[in-house]
């Protein structure tokens, strides 16, 4: 390694692979990197410390005047030194292995079985790693370290939200200060008045905007409503939790189970009055109506939770991201009749992640209410003559919502469906289902119209110049979708426009799209260099020049025309017109 260094001067470090050896298993060994970069750069260990401590040769940049300034309780301060080097000169990489690393029980790294235990015992070293190498790089990493800090804080603060630990949380926040505002209005905490240095006071701050009410719906449900009201109130996590309990006028005994529940918990636990049997639906619409969270759950009186931590990670879901209305655990199916415990099938062939309307519409995906969790105001958009639609149930609620907002899955089973032999749904025959799915998607494409995912349609469209074919003089241009006359099934209602547009003079064009008198200025920016070197036989030398592709879409209608025009440098030229005259049912 010195004579590497003596013959490259401009190289301020280098390093060699070692063999990784356990001490527990003595057979395996492995190679660290074990696919190593040859020519490395200062980028490449800005993201990753491949350098093991024991391999690398410094040509020592601090001496003289320069002194190593390493915070207090970095870490890892290896890969900080090996940073300070790399920052003024180049990294270099012998391929022979020259040295040995042993991995054993009480090594530092060794001793953590997860990201969030090393977090827990090093989070503050760690953050502070990341918030000394801001300075450095002429600020070119600043913005990428100061999104690990946060991501490390936001870590540790989801952990003891679920943990009900705002002791620690306030520690955390207090010893952070420059990101911690940020960080938690990430994980939806950004209300005003944070108290600082009292945990207490700080609960109370958390618990004030995550307020959650669970509507418990019962109608002769004495066998199972205890399990059910168990599970609601075992849930555990920093969030204040209403229960409110519709009982549509059972005659089993429920009511007065319910009532014992009550007793023993009267300051979250509210009871609707009933004088007369609602029905499930309006019952349900009546606890709505009463539920005082920002956020509201369900779980019918013949279901249950199995996880304390449900509306932990529901929750965790919609306040991480503020577009997200609706989120829905995967379900596990209790049926009674043979006293089996089995998946939902069909939701376990997603990951967790959003669900798209047309994959909505095509099957009750959902389940049952007892796996939902929405935003209440979400819940309160909902029409009221849902409430009157016959055969309506979450399938259709959901479709309300997803029609308005985005809604996801969460691959986690945390609660039981529990499939009765005379249930209102869950007790029919297969067919009858399937029959009946056929004829509520027929009706709900009626509510949200046709071409969102019920049935499967196809548009057409025809293309006509306008004015003749587009001058070369004043730009090339090319729309790839759709095409004319040909058959394309459209999703989620939309008809999707993609092409490209390449001005003679290289100046940014614009694209105007008129429908129904109504005009829209479509931007020319998406990244497509296949083109500039196709039109003019020269590849892109900048982004900016590389960018002439175009992507809109717009509803369908039943005869929609679109005229489209192109604007460069303030000159508008007629392009094309485009009408889609069909929709047509495919045949399979």
């Amino acid at each position: 390694q010195f004579d590497y260094m003596r013959q490259r001067p401009e190289y301020t470090l280098c390093y060699h692979p070692v063999k990784v050896v356990y001490e527990d298993m003595p057979a395996v060994e492995e190679q660290y990197p074990e696919h190593p970069n040859p020519q490395p750069s200062l980028s490449d260990l800005v993201a990753h410390n491949f350098i093991q401590t024991n391999s690398v040769f410094y040509r020592w940049r601090y001496r003289g005047g320069e002194r190593l300034e390493i915070g207090r309780g970095i870490i890892p301060a290896d890969w900080y030194i090996h940073l300070m080097h790399a920052e003024v000169g180049r990294i270099g990489f012998l391929p022979q292995v020259m040295g040995v690393y042993r991995k054993h029980a009480g090594g530092m790294w060794a001793a953590f079985d997860t990201v969030l235990a090393r977090h827990k015992r090093l989070g503050r070293s760690e953050i502070e790693f990341y918030r000394q190498l801001r300075g450095h790089f002429g600020g070119r990493y600043a913005a990428e370290y100061e999104a690990t800090q946060k991501r490390i804080f936001r870590r540790l603060a989801e952990a003891y939200l679920d943990e009900e630990d705002p002791a620690r949380l306030a520690q955390l926040i207090e010893g952070h200060p420059d990101i911690a505002e940020m960080a938690l209005k990430e994980i939806g905490l950004d209300a005003p008045g944070r108290p600082r240095q009292d945990p207490a006071a700080l609960r109370g701050w958390i618990e004030d905007q995550l307020t959650v009410s669970v509507v418990v719906t019962a109608y002769n449900h004495a066998g199972t409503i205890r399990r059910c009201l168990d599970g609601v109130l075992g849930q555990r996590g920093l969030f204040r939790m209403q229960v409110v309990v519709g009982d549509d006028r059972s005659t089993d005994g429920t009511a007065e189970i319910i009532e014992e529940y009550r007793a023993r918990h009267p300051d979250r636990i509210t009871i609707r009055p009933r004088d007369r049997n609602l029905g499930m639906l309006h019952n349900m619409r009546d606890c709505i109506e009463a539920c005082t969270g920002r956020f509201i759950a369900f779980c019918e009186g013949d279901d249950h939770w199995i996880s304390d931590r449900k509306i932990g990670l529901q929750l965790r879901m919609l306040r991480t991201d503020p577009a997200l209305d609706m989120c829905f655990n995967w379900v596990l199916l209790h049926h009674v009749a043979n006293g089996s415990f089995m998946p939902h099938e069909e939701q376990g062939r997603y990951q967790t992640g959003t669900i798209s309307f047309p994959v909505l519409a095509r099957a009750p995906l959902t389940a049952n209410f007892s796996a939902c969790f929405y935003r209440a105001e979400a819940l309160r958009r909902v029409p009221v003559t849902f409430y009157d639609e016959t055969g309506a149930a979450d399938w259709l609620m959901n479709l309300y919502v997803a029609d308005k907002g985005r809604i996801a899955f969460l691959r986690e089973i945390l609660s039981v469906y529990t499939i009765q032999t005379k249930g209102q749904w869950s007790g029919l025959d297969e067919t009858i289902k399937n029959l009946l799915i056929g004829q509520y998607q027929k009706r709900f494409a009626t509510i949200f119209g046709e071409g969102r995912g019920f049935e499967k349609f196809d548009v057409g469209c025809t293309i006509a110049e306008l004015e003749g074919e587009l001058p070369d003089a004043f730009a090339r241009a090319h729309l790839e979708a759709p095409q004319d006359r040909v058959w394309v099934e459209i999703q989620d209602g939309q008809v999707v426009f993609t092409g490209w547009i390449v001005a003679a003079s290289r100046e940014k064009a614009t694209l105007v799209a008129e429908v129904d008198g109504e005009v829209q200025r479509i931007p020319v920016n998406i990244h497509r260099p296949d083109v500039i070197a196709a039109v003019t036989g020269d590849m892109p030398t900048t982004i900016e020049e590389a960018r002439c592709g175009f992507q809109f879409a717009l509803p369908y209608a039943l005869h929609l025309e679109v005229l489209l025009r192109i604007e460069v440098a303030h000159e508008m030229v007629p392009w094309l017109s485009i009408i889609l005259t069909h929709r047509v049912k495919k045949t399979d």
